[in-house]
């Protein structure tokens, strides 16, 4: 559609000029929130609110020029001239492919930079997919590896074109999670609690595929998933949903959404259990959140947002038929707390955030009351703290250029008696500046690009000396539009991370006698990667294709010496293609969509990168019948390796421990749901694991076979 809007003038008495309105989605006609609109060349400025509607006053008599501009959207900027009457406008927006422009990958937060391939998962889609948590969405999508013991188990692990470790879990995570465009990974681990985040209140999800460290820094080496949460729709509404399925599993949600002229009130309260598919794989969790979003005078925005969720996880241990006594009995209780503060405003021309967070948790892994005795083992606890303040400034130019710089300072805390006891409280201070700029070259030709500096002082406690961190991002990337739906890009990019504080301060035996110990003398990652892809986009098709080269120096790993250490690698390669095509059959109400991912990693050693699958194929078919919806899809994981530290069968080589390189075969996972609107309540049913398959995620921990969920949802006005 084209991006043309229609204006009506409306008269008035009124002394002083202004200019209100309304801006749309060009496709949809639905009102469009948070688009900036700006006089050019003045200091005056506002955003909509959630219906759509902003109000500019004070304007000048004259020939004046106003922008439009949204993440998502293409930038459209008119020239009015203003008399002695105010002026109504009625805007509609364009949308332009997500993929290669400005994605607005910090939720309400300005966008610092436009990642290369950043797949926008709607909540429709996330219906689609037939998951309910964050690790199951994931672990479905293309390029992209999950590890837990249960859907909604402990310690997730995400890795993102093999970036991430699995041994142990959580330790080399390379992927940073946020949460409306604040981090909340744990200090300790640098690992996220997935399963806190409400999936009631998540309005979309972003995931960034390949290093975002000239934007995020520390921990996105691998890639960044952003979980934005809802902001109202312009409705008083309450969502009520129940869940009931397989292994005694159910949950119970409320979602609210309460509009006033100037405040915006989302909140929800959830509950979930289940007994668990195998002995002490159950779990329960409460989650109550609650966002705010109050507009200030003089077109100021502020959103305060908190979240707290108290989590219980049995712990389940290995299936290992070489030794059928080896029984977990162990449980781990979480309470999570988030606590985000976010305000901007116009400044001249600029755009200025500042952003304030604290996360803290606070884990306890304990023995069930019903432990032998002689498997009883001694409590341990984690207590993590984190604090961020973040401030930026941004410019949007008439002609589509924008600049942003700005600056971050983080603090985290961790203490634990799994950390070697003369560490008596672990800190990370970091400093960041960055800048970033966008810059369109010729009318089918846009140049990015962006610097970030990042200093990190870690140290063990008080009386320790301070380690210290240091990484210069760059980054540069051509994207170039060969027609109308069809672009491509070239990126290159650099990445890092600094050790954890358990990589450099473990010490815990595990259950199952390995002993796992931190390395203080260890050195930062650092990645570079290249990249280039293109994508065809249209109404109803489309299809992309990308292809990777990323070569990193001084992996941190965990290797199975005695003790198991934690040890940069020298060097690692990996190489990738993405594929994936998408069609919409209107007439007949079918929707098919099949992804394709493809990864080789080539090791500079004689110990292998393990759970790095080469092939992964996803298939889904949307069919909509006159009174209902069937979803049914397939996912395809090709074999991976695993070393066995269960086997007896480990030989030295000096210190370093050889256990058997093993592989868990390929695997072939079906779900199938029907869904039906019967008197304003939606049912759905799904089947999981449809054809009942025996498979795991990690080696000796057996996955849910066939089982059934019935969910009921009614949104009440």
């Amino acid at each position: 559609m084209s991006r043309l809007f229609f204006l009506v003038i409306l008269l008035s008495d009124l002394s002083g000029y202004s200019v209100s309105g309304n801006v749309f989605d060009s496709e949809t006609d639905q009102p469009l929130g948070n688009v900036n609109v700006t006089i050019i060349g003045s200091e005056i400025g506002t955003t909509t609110n959630n219906q759509g509607k902003f109000q500019l006053n004070d304007i000048n008599a004259g020939d004046q020029s106003i922008s439009f501009s949204l993440i998502g959207y293409k930038i459209f900027s008119i020239s009015l001239s203003y008399g002695a009457s105010d002026q109504a406008l009625k805007i509609s927006l364009e949308k332009e492919p997500l993929q290669w422009k400005a994605v607005n990958v910090m939720g309400l937060i300005p966008s610092k930079h436009s990642p290369e391939v950043t797949e926008i998962v709607s909540s429709d889609k996330i219906m689609n997919t037939d998951q309910e948590t964050l690790g199951t969405l994931l672990g479905n999508l293309h390029g992209i590896e999950v590890q837990s013991a249960h859907d909604y188990g402990r310690n997730v692990n995400v890795s993102i074109r093999g970036s991430s470790d699995f041994k142990p879990g959580g330790y080399n995570n390379r992927v940073l999670l946020l949460l409306d465009g604040f981090p909340i990974s744990i200090p300790n681990s640098g690992s996220s609690d997935w399963n806190a985040i409400p999936f009631e209140t998540v309005k979309h999800i972003e995931v960034v595929r390949g290093p975002a460290s000239s934007v995020y820094g520390h921990n996105s080496m691998g890639g960044v998933i952003n979980i934005v949460t809802r902001s109202g729709n312009g409705l008083d509404q309450w969502v009520p949903e129940i869940r009931f399925g397989s292994y005694g599993s159910r949950s119970f949600s409320l979602a609210y959404t309460g509009d006033t002229q100037k405040t915006n009130i989302i909140g929800s309260l959830g509950h979930a259990n289940s007994n668990g598919h195998r002995f002490n794989s159950g779990y329960e969790q409460t989650r109550f959140s609650m966002k705010i979003n109050r507009s200030l005078p003089k077109d100021k925005k502020m959103q305060l947002s908190y979240i707290v969720c108290n989590s219980f996880n049995g712990q389940p241990g290995f299936v290992y038929p070489d030794n059928p006594d080896l029984v977990s009995y162990r449980e781990s209780y979480r309470l999570s707390n988030y606590l985000q503060l976010y305000y901007k405003r116009m400044i001249n021309e600029y755009l200025f955030s500042l952003s304030l967070a604290t996360n803290h948790f606070k884990t306890d892994y304990r023995d069930r009351d019903d432990t032998p005795v002689d498997e009883s083992r001694d409590k341990t606890n984690y207590r993590d703290h984190s604090y961020m303040v973040r401030g930026q400034l941004q410019r949007f130019f008439n002609n589509g250029d924008n600049i942003t710089f700005g600056s971050e300072i983080s603090l985290d805390q961790s203490s634990s008696n799994v950390l070697r006891n003369i560490y008596d409280q672990p800190e990370q201070r970091t400093t960041a500046g960055f800048v970033q700029y966008r810059k369109r070259l010729w009318s089918s030709l846009v140049l990015d690009i962006g610097i970030r500096f990042d200093s990190r002082d870690v140290t063990g406690g008080e009386g320790y000396s301070v380690k210290k961190f240091e990484a210069l991002s760059p980054k540069i990337s051509l994207f170039y539009d060969i027609d109308p739906g069809l672009t491509t890009y070239a990126s290159y990019n650099n990445g890092f991370r600094a050790p954890s504080i358990s990589e450099l301060f473990l010490e815990y035996e595990s259950s199952y006698g390995l002993l796992l110990q931190g390395n203080p003398n260890l050195r930062p990652e650092s990645l570079t990667s290249l990249e280039a892809g293109i994508k065809y986009q249209k109404k109803d098709i489309s299809f992309f294709g990308n292809m990777f080269l990323n070569e990193y120096r001084d992996m941190i790993d965990f290797i199975y010496t005695i003790p198991v250490t934690s040890v940069n690698r020298e060097m690692v390669k990996g190489k990738g293609i993405e594929l994936g095509a998408n069609v919409y059959l209107e007439k007949i109400g079918s929707n098919f969509n099949i992804t394709y991912s493809y990864l080789d990693f080539n090791v500079n050693s004689n110990v292998p990168l393990l759970y790095r699958p080469k092939n992964k194929i996803r298939f889904t078919l949307v069919q909509r019948l006159s009174s209902f919806e069937i979803k049914l899809s397939t996912k395809y994981v090709s074999e991976q390796f695993y070393e066995d530290f269960l086997s007896d069968d480990h030989p030295l080589d000096g210190n370093t421990v050889i256990f058997p390189l093993e592989t868990l075969p390929e695997t072939y996972i079906s779900d199938f749901s029907l869904s039906r609107m019967i008197m304003g309540y939606d049912l759905s049913l799904k089947i999981k694991n449809m054809f009942d398959k025996d498979y795991v995620l990690i080696q000796h921990y057996p996955m849910p076979r066939r089982n059934f969920e019935l969910s009921i949802t009614k949104p009440i006005k």
